[in-house]
Formats: structure tokens, C-alpha cells, sequence
């Protein structure tokens, strides 16, 4: 927790993460000064309070300020407000699992291929029993500044494709039906700690079956992808209730 931090402190660290997830860019002083109506100078000494404590960093000299993976931790468990799901998406899920749903496989992969069509990041569901793992959206990796180093982009495009290693990954939270993020370097793969994962169980006839999940950058849009994949593990949940496991 940011013990010893004041509310300023904290709206501070708020305005950097919500600013750096939209933009991909440091955020300076003068930026969150005018968002608050006080002094750079204020500003300035809270930073370097914040830049203290590990909650955010300096990428290079003469740079604003970015997340660490201990400030977007703080930020998720106690500034974030999370979204509900919007409409659109509800009938979209409900369209699609209406759709050539005629087995267990289908409605897994569909599951994936919804969770990246709707939050523009990698969808991945588990099914441990047949040691399953369906990924759909890994080009969306392409498409996110953090990876605009090839050496970075391939190793993460081969970790991905290395299925035995996600389902090892994310099967040690099989047991659990809660949701779970695992930010950065919590990521016990090495390719994974400029990546968030964000997981939440399903249950096939009341009892826990696998998860479903997104892979992003760390600076990823929690507040709409925590309810999307709530909404997709329940929806799937009750989806399989029609299925022989």
C-alpha cells in the first residue's frame, strides 16, 4: 500500500497512469499541474516523492514520468473505478455464442476470439483437462508502442506461441474462480514482464473447469477489461452447463 501518501499523492499517481495508458507517453510535470490547479514546482516535489517510493519512474533524461509496476499495482487495487460492461458488448457476446456453437471446443474458441475482438489485446482460454489452450489476437501485440523493439516483439510473439508454457502459466490458478492480474515482472515468464495478464475462472457444472483471460501491455485499459472478462467467464460458464466435460 502507499503508506504515508497523502490524497494529492495519490490523484497524482492516478493522472499519470490514466494519461500514460491513453497515450503511451511520459507524463510531465506541467500536464498533471494543469489537470489539479497547482504549481509545477508542487507538482514537481510530489513526483519525486512518488519516483521515491517506486510507484513511478523516468524512462530517460529530461522525460515526464511512467508507471512502475508497483504504481499501476496501487492504481488497480485502490484508485481504479471499474466500468461496468456497456451494452454493446453484452449483445455482441450474446450474438456470437448464438452462433456455430455446437461443442465445448467452439465455445472455447469462440471465447478467445471474443475476449480479443472486444478489448483489442491477446484473448487466451484454458481447458487444463485436455490440456487445451485456444490464443486468438497475438497481432494485436504488433500494434502497441512497448513492442516497437523487434527483439522484445519476438520473444513475446514466440512465448505466446509456446502453448505449453501458457498453459503451465496459467494453470497454477485453475483452482480459483476470482479474477487475478498479474502485472510485469509478477509474470514468472521472462517475455512476459513488460506484460499484464488478466484471468478469471469458469465452472463447468458448478465445479472449476479452466480460465479465461487477456495478455496485454502492462499499460492496458483495466478499467474495461477487468468487467469484459468477469462478464465472458460467467457468460461461458453458463454456455457449458449445455455441454458434456
Amino acid at each position: 500500500m502507499m503508506a504515508n501518501y497523502n490524497k494529492r499523492q495519490e490523484a497524482i499517481l492516478e493522472i499519470i497512469v490514466k494519461h500514460y495508458v491513453e497515450t503511451a507517453e511520459p507524463v510531465g510535470s506541467r500536464f498533471v499541474a494543469r489537470r489539479l490547479g497547482l504549481s509545477s514546482a508542487t507538482i514537481r516535489n510530489a513526483m519525486a516523492d512518488l519516483e521515491d517510493g517506486g510507484f513511478i519512474m523516468q524512462p530517460y533524461t529530461s522525460a515526464g514520468r511512467i508507471p512502475t509496476d508497483k504504481g499501476y499495482r496501487f492504481y488497480i487495487d485502490s484508485l481504479m473505478r471499474v466500468r461496468n460492461v456497456n451494452e454493446q458488448v453484452v449483445k455482441t457476446v450474446d450474438e456470437q455464442y448464438h452462433h456455430a456453437i455446437r461443442s465445448l471446443e467452439d465455445a472455447l474458441e469462440k471465447t478467445s476470439y471474443l475476449i480479443s475482438d472486444l478489448t483489442n489485446y491477446v484473448g487466451i482460454t484454458l481447458f487444463p483437462k485436455n490440456e487445451k489452450v485456444y490464443l486468438e489476437g497475438a497481432s494485436h501485440i504488433i500494434e502497441q508502442p512497448e513492442f516497437r523493439d523487434l527483439r522484445k516483439l519476438y520473444a513475446l510473439l514466440k512465448c505466446l506461441e509456446a502453448k505449453r508454457e501458457m498453459l503451465n502459466l496459467l494453470v497454477e490458478d485453475i483452482d480459483d474462480d476470482r479474477l487475478t492480474i498479474h502485472i510485469g515482472k509478477e509474470n514468472k515468464l521472462n517475455d512476459l514482464k513488460e506484460c499484464s495478464i488478466v484471468t478469471r475462472g469458469y465452472k463447468v457444472r458448478g465445479k472449476m473447469a479452466g480460465r479465461v483471460g487477456v495478455i496485454g501491455p502492462k499499460r492496458m485499459v483495466y478499467e474495461k477489461v477487468i468487467p469484459t472478462i468477469e462478464f465472458l467467464a460467467t457468460t461461458l460458464s453458463d454456455i457449458l452447463e449445455e455441454f458434456e466435460v
